[in-house]
């Protein structure tokens, strides 16, 4: 539009010029009578207009009108990154009750900071040694001593291993647990799939790589487990679509790719238990085996699946319009759940609820905002929650402004210590938080 009125104004001048210059030519012959100067006619100039100059509020609007009419085809044309699906939750919720906001994990103490990036889960072994995945590819076990002892990589051995651009070859491991006879770690890494390592050789086992899956189907996010006594492993995979790494994207796009699968650790058979999952994430068994709980992350609930009873193969919703996004599940020593929540959803805003249901606006903000910037958008908070049989709320511990620990993935409980560890996917330490003696 501004180039048009452009051209216009100048054919416009042109013209104008070319009107005075004929005037000027016929007043010339007029006055040719013998006694005019034609080269000093005294009309000459008497005459000319003159054209203003555009104003500069009218130049800014032109090239905002371009810039708009750039923007809107940009949207229109380019495809989006993400297939978004409406996702519609409950009235926020209101941290009041059980849920009023305390300082409790504001006394958490600090284990390995700064050399610890990324403990997304863990493991306590019965003398006391706990165990987690590094995002740099490592399984390290941190003695009671404090020290720091590097067990096996799930992947390479890179100079740049724990940044994100090359973690798809370093390997990430995110869920990890003991079988039964705490021998050997089995592990889900986002990337290379599931394994298996001995903790007293070290040795590393894939027990199902990631480019051969499940059912023809490969694994690109395998994200949490649980094992039970019989020998079988209970996973998720988050997205048959999304890797790790692209995260963002998948939480913005809503979800309807994840599994929950099963591994025998005794056959080696495999089998896909329930797909269509929302971002699927942390896992637990219920105390008695029955049913396995897996967190739907953005659809801010938890579901149930029963594997064993009359209810096999039945699936329902166990815990719903959970104050945040679900992570990592872990049983509690007095039975119930630990659930962490790396970021909230608290009345009266919530990014994510106020897009989940339009599509389109989700699918305008992937083209128009880098995936790096989602995380800008969501609160710093530190939140975990106790959940019984039944899968009501019955405690919570906050860091409000997570000035002293937030983004946290798992809530491993040692009974025997009474201290509750902490993980998380960003942060560069765990947590440890002692609980009160009742």
């Amino acid at each position: 539009m501004g180039l048009i009125t452009f051209f216009v104004e100048v054919n416009s001048v042109c013209n104008i010029k070319m009107s005075e210059q004929n005037s000027k030519t016929r007043q010339r012959k007029a006055k040719n009578d013998g006694k005019g100067d034609l080269e000093n006619p005294s009309s000459d100039g008497k005459d000319k207009k003159v054209v203003a100059p555009r104003s500069a509020t009218i130049i800014i609007l032109q090239v905002l009108a371009v810039i708009l009419v750039v923007f809107t085809i940009y949207v229109i044309i380019v495809p989006s990154p993400i297939d978004p699906v409406i996702v519609k939750n409950d009235p926020l919720p209101y941290f009041d009750g059980v849920m009023t906001p305390n300082t409790k994990l504001q006394e958490i103490t600090k284990i390995g900071r700064a050399k610890l990036n990324g403990p997304e889960s863990i493991q306590v072994d019965r003398d006391g040694n706990i165990y987690t995945g590094l995002h740099d590819g490592r399984i390290v076990k941190i003695a009671k001593s404090g020290e720091i002892i590097e067990l096996a990589r799930t992947g390479e051995r890179l100079p740049n291993c724990g940044e994100t651009e090359v973690e798809h070859r370093c390997g990430r491991p995110l869920g990890l647990q003991f079988d039964q006879n705490q021998e050997n770690l089995i592990i889900c890494d986002g990337y290379l799939g599931l394994m298996k390592l001995n903790i007293e050789t070290s040795q590393l086992t894939t027990l199902i790589p990631a480019s051969v899956g499940v059912h023809d189907t490969p694994f690109k996010f395998l994200n949490h487990l649980a094992v039970a006594s019989d020998g079988k492993v209970y996973f998720t995979d988050s997205s048959w679509r999304w890797g790790r790494r692209d995260f963002p994207y998948l939480i913005l796009e809503g979800g309807g790719q994840g599994r929950l699968l099963s591994y025998d650790l005794n056959t080696d058979e495999s089998e896909v238990l329930l797909s269509g999952l929302f971002f699927s994430n942390g896992v637990a068994l219920s105390p008695d085996e029955d049913f396995v709980l897996i967190s739907e992350t953005t659809a801010s609930r938890i579901m149930r699946y029963f594997i064993k009873g009359s209810r096999k193969g039945i699936y329902d919703v166990f815990s719903d319009n959970l104050p945040g996004l679900p992570d990592n599940i872990r049983p509690c020593n007095e039975g119930g759940y630990w659930v962490a929540l790396p970021s909230i959803r608290k009345w009266p805003f919530s990014f994510l609820d106020i897009v989940g249901p339009y599509p389109r606006l989700k699918s305008v903000i992937s083209k128009i905002m880098p995936k790096s910037s989602f995380a800008g958008l969501i609160k710093s908070y530190g939140l975990i929650l106790k959940l019984d049989y039944y899968g009501d709320i019955i405690a919570s511990y906050h860091d409000p402004d997570g000035s002293v620990i937030s983004r946290i993935s798992e809530v491993y409980e040692d009974s025997k210590e009474r201290v509750l560890y902490l993980g998380s996917f960003q942060n560069d330490f765990l947590g440890k938080l002692r609980l009160e003696r009742e």
